[in-house]
This record gives C-alpha cells, sequence and structure tokens, in this order.
C-alpha cells in the first residue's frame, strides 16, 4: 500500500461540490486497483455506518461510494484542492471584494449582530475581531446569526463555543471505538449571557454542534427553525496524487446525548422563516424600551412606504429646534434608526416623515423619548413607541 496521509481532523460540511462522475477513469488499472485496495482498508477500519457486505468483491471506486451514505465520496485532487480552499479561505480580510464568511453589524438599542456564513479555518479570529469592534461600539447585547451555515472546520465551532459562558463540553462524538467527550476551546473573550443564535433548516453540522451544544448548557437561546439533521462527520484521508477520500467516521450529539442526525434541533424560539432577526431585534427593542417605563400606544399594519406620522400632544408645547429633533427616533427593526424630517404642525402636533421611503413589508418602531417641553417648561416624563408594518 503506498503511503497515505490520513487526516483525522474532522471537516463539516454540505458545500456543493461536482458529481463524481467516473472520475477514477483517469486512473490507470494498476493505481484505481491499489486505490481501491486503499478505500476498503478505510471503510473496513474507520467508516461509521453499515459496512457493505460484500465490500470484499467491490471491483471500482464508484461500487465502493455508491454502497456507503451520501456524505463520503472520493474527490479528484481538483475537487478536494477546491473544497479545501472553500473551507480554509483567510476571512480577515474584511474589505475583500469577495463575499467574508464573518460580518458584523451594529442594531439599534446597542445590539451587536454577527453574521457567519461558513465554519471556515480562520473563523475565530475574525469572530474575535469582529466582536472587540462591536464592544467598541457600545454593543452589550449580541445576535449570531447561524442561518444557511452548512457547517465548516469542527475546530472552529469548538473554538466558537469556547466564548460562551457556561459551555463545559462542546459535543459527544460517538465512532467505532466509543463516545468521546470533545470540551470547547477556552477563551478569555466571552459573550453576554444572553445571547441569541438563529438557525434555520439549512443551518448544519458545525452550526447544529454549536445550536445544541448551547440549549443543552443553557448558554444561548436558539431562534428559528428546525435545522437540517446533518450530525454525522467526516474525515478526509489523502492520497500521494492530491485526491483524497471524505469519509463519515462518527456522529455527534450535544452534551445531554440526544440524537441530531436526519432529525436536528429544536429552537427555543420558533420564528418564521427569514423573520428571525427581525422577530427578536423587534423583541429586544421592546424589552429595552419597556425596561426604560415607555409605553407602547399603538400597533399600526399596513402603513404605506411614504407615510407621515402625526404625533399630538395633549397641550400646547415647545416643538421647535433641538427640542424636538433629537427626541424622535424611526427605527428599523433587523437595522437602525433611519433619517426622517420633524416639522412642527401648529403648538401640539409633530409631522414626522422618513426622508427615503420605507421598505415595503419592512418592521418598523417609532421611538418617541421623554423630554419634551410646555409653554410652562415642564417636560414629559415618559416615553412611548408604536410598532409599524409597512405594507
Amino acid at each position: 500500500m503506498k503511503k497515505i496521509h490520513s487526516i483525522l481532523l474532522a471537516f463539516i460540511t454540505i458545500i456543493l461540490l461536482a458529481p463524481y462522475a467516473s472520475a477514477q477513469t483517469t486512473l490507470s488499472a494498476d493505481v484505481e486497483a491499489a486505490r481501491v485496495d486503499d478505500i476498503k482498508f478505510f471503510v473496513e477500519h474507520f467508516y461509521y455506518g453499515d459496512i457493505p457486505k460484500n465490500l470484499h468483491a467491490m471491483a471500482t471506486i464508484d461500487e465502493i461510494i455508491n454502497a456507503l451514505d451520501e456524505y463520503s465520496r472520493y474527490m479528484t485532487p481538483d475537487e478536494y484542492a477546491n473544497y479545501v480552499a472553500a473551507v480554509g479561505a483567510d476571512d480577515i480580510a474584511f474589505h475583500d471584494p469577495a463575499e467574508p464568511t464573518v460580518t458584523s453589524a451594529m442594531l439599534y438599542g446597542n445590539i451587536g449582530y454577527i453574521r457567519i456564513t461558513t465554519f471556515s479555518a480562520n473563523m475565530d479570529k475574525a469572530v474575535t475581531k469582529h466582536y472587540t469592534n462591536l464592544k467598541k461600539q457600545g454593543a452589550d447585547k449580541l445576535i449570531i446569526d447561524l442561518r444557511y451555515n452548512g457547517g465548516g472546520y469542527v475546530e472552529s465551532a469548538e473554538q466558537l463555543l469556547g466564548h460562551f459562558e457556561g459551555v463545559k463540553t462542546a459535543y459527544e462524538m460517538k465512532t467505532r471505538e466509543g463516545i468521546t467527550t470533545v470540551k470547547p476551546v477556552p477563551s478569555k473573550l466571552k459573550f453576554p449571557k444572553q445571547t441569541y443564535v438563529l438557525v434555520n433548516r439549512y443551518s448544519a453540522s458545525a452550526s447544529e454542534i454549536v445550536a445544541a451544544s448551547l440549549q443543552d448548557q443553557n448558554a444561548a437561546i436558539i431562534v428559528g427553525n428546525q435545522t437540517k439533521g446533518k450530525g454525522t462527520i467526516q474525515s478526509f484521508f489523502e492520497f500521494e496524487d492530491g485526491s483524497a477520500l471524505k469519509l463519515t467516521i462518527g456522529e455527534f450529539t450535544g452534551p445531554k446525548r440526544a440524537k441530531i442526525h436526519r432529525k436536528g434541533i429544536a429552537p427555543t424560539i420558533t420564528c418564521a422563516h427569514d423573520e428571525e432577526l427581525s422577530i427578536i431585534h423587534a423583541r429586544l427593542v421592546k424589552e429595552s424600551l419597556a425596561h426604560q417605563n415607555y409605553k407602547q400606544i399603538d400597533n399600526l399594519q399596513n402603513v404605506p412606504t411614504n407615510k407621515t406620522f402625526h404625533v399630538h400632544f395633549t397641550q400646547q408645547m415647545n416643538l421647535t429646534g433641538a427640542n424636538a429633533s433629537n427626541k424622535v427616533e424611526l427605527v428599523k427593526v433587523g437595522g437602525v434608526a433611519v433619517p426622517i424630517s420633524i416639522k412642527p404642525n401648529g403648538t401640539n402636533q409633530l409631522d414626522i416623515t422618513p426622508t427615503k421611503h420605507m421598505q415595503k413589508g419592512g418592521q418598523y418602531v417609532l421611538v418617541i423619548h421623554p423630554g419634551f417641553a410646555n409653554d410652562a417648561g415642564r417636560t414629559t416624563k415618559q416615553g412611548i413607541y408604536t410598532p409599524i408594518t409597512v405594507k
């Protein structure tokens, strides 16, 4: 048997690759026969699943692969090189024209938002840099978005879990040799205790490791839809020509060992598909305003995109200048306060108009802060807010 390098670090992914398409036909008969023997060896000793009963009689790579699970496959040198490049790219170059795998934003209400599209090799460095920047901007709450994240390096999932308070176990892994408890990678940089993690039906593998671990240990709140249910781990066994065998070698669960594969993870808070961010952001904004004793007075539905809002006061007010302009905000849910123009209309009404049309189907919150002064110099003591749905 030729020297073969076995990569035992499990990559977890559902990145779509080109079909196998009988790639082994480019191999000579002798090389293919040796390759078939090598693959049989790895299947016999490492494959986690039902080993084909007629494995020893199989004569081609195709025949063996077709008898294994859907996540095991043989990859040509080009396919394997492209795969490694896809999950191993350096995503610290935040201004690269290509879409980075980690992005962030400050949402209204001092809420940090970090989106992770794949668990790449350098993901943790990127997450650390983004979260540090968010904290400098004043973020005291955090939303991590793992929607549409199909996986990547399991080590990156272990690193991400190290940022959560209360996570003692990253996951449990069952292989042919038994059950192994895997610990998170320790980190001094910790996320807020009540961090929200968004998932959906496309969140798989490493995303599910993170979600299951956090849910089992009450270390974060999982928000969204049932995840994909891809709970197996694959390892790569490299060959001298640069090709590789991607082989399922185990199954993972959360710390409480509930089955994930082909089942998925049910979120703690269930939301309509693609409304997860707006729903949880609106919830956090309302909680923050309620904590400051703001009162909800309306819930406006089917508002036109060019709506002008009218705020009426029960007495004559001083509505000129900064006294009014800095006490009104129109907040885009899932985003920040949007520009508005404010004009007094008499002595007891303000007309508030977005400088650009609001987004169709968007969710907004109109916030009126306390501190408006009347003609006698007395100021309003309680803030109010109104949720808005744009038609």
